[in-house]
């Protein structure tokens, strides 16, 4: 199945996917994605994190691939194969 994502979640997400397994802070998060254009208090990562998962999840409620870890940043919980 094909997802359309705006340029922001395929960045987000193709981080996210990189650090697999890895819990990224939202200032982690800014950094890799938008290096120093992120403002310090930016809930931008928050609100791309809450599209993705609406787009990717079964339901984005109970979220399985992005997790958050409450008082530490987002988690890519899903399996990854690099294939070459």
């Amino acid at each position: 199945m094909a997802v359309r994502l705006s340029s922001g979640e395929h960045l987000l997400l193709a981080t996210l996917v990189e650090h697999a397994g890895i819990v990224l802070t939202r200032d982690q998060l800014l950094d890799l994605t938008r290096g120093r254009d992120a403002q310090l208090f930016d809930r931008s990562i928050d609100m791309q994190v809450s599209r993705l998962r609406r787009k990717l999840e079964d339901d984005s409620r109970e979220p399985r691939i992005i997790v958050t870890d409450w008082g530490g940043g987002y988690l890519f919980a899903a399996d990854v194969e690099w294939a070459a």
